[in-house]
């Protein structure tokens, strides 16, 4: 679908929402897309906004098409958290399938799920920044890989670093901190 087209309605749809859903759509994707959006993303939460709009029409709200606004980015949010949930998870079970790094006989499985623990806590991208660095990307290799900037991913990793230090400071106490996090 070009960016330029509206979608049609439902043709089921109940007498006056067609019109709603012409005049309001195409304003209310760009309107998300002015605010960082990506584009097919912004026209599945308009989608998503129009569709729970057509549910209730006709509302009796008084602006609609600022509610389909509204509910257009509660929709996006809602995506953006269960990608980062979805993305933890991952994160989670990958690191718990690294079987063979180290035999199990030598790994101390509370120390294991203690690091992955705080490795989940730390945020998406600075957990994804952290795992290339450690094995072996350079951060040029990195920002080439993430589409960022170089400080943008120095950052991330001083701040994961960072964290990762707090925490085990915070656990073992100040006088053991590992240096070489």
């Amino acid at each position: 679908m070009s960016q330029e087209e509206n979608p049609e309605p439902h043709p089921s749809a109940p007498d006056g929402f067609d019109t709603f859903y012409r005049t309001h759509y195409a304003g209310i994707v760009r309107t998300l897309r002015k605010g960082g959006v990506p584009w097919e993303e912004a026209e599945d939460a308009v989608q998503e906004a129009m569709r729970q709009m057509l549910a209730k029409w006709p509302s009796g709200y008084v602006r609609p098409a600022a509610w389909v606004r509204k509910a257009a980015w509660s929709a996006f949010y809602s995506k953006v958290g269960r990608d980062r949930r979805r993305r933890e998870l991952e994160t989670v079970n990958a690191l718990r399938d690294t079987r063979g790094a180290a035999p199990e006989a030598e790994a101390d499985p509370d120390e294991k799920t203690r690091v992955l623990l705080r490795l989940a806590g730390l945020p998406p991208r600075q957990r994804e920044v952290l795992a290339l660095y450690y094995d072996g990307f350079s951060i040029g290799e990195i920002t080439d890989q993430l589409g960022c900037k170089p400080d943008t991913v120095r950052s991330n990793l001083r701040h994961a670093k960072e964290a990762l230090r707090k925490a085990l400071e915070q656990e073992l106490g100040p006088e053991s901190g590992p240096d070489g996090i």
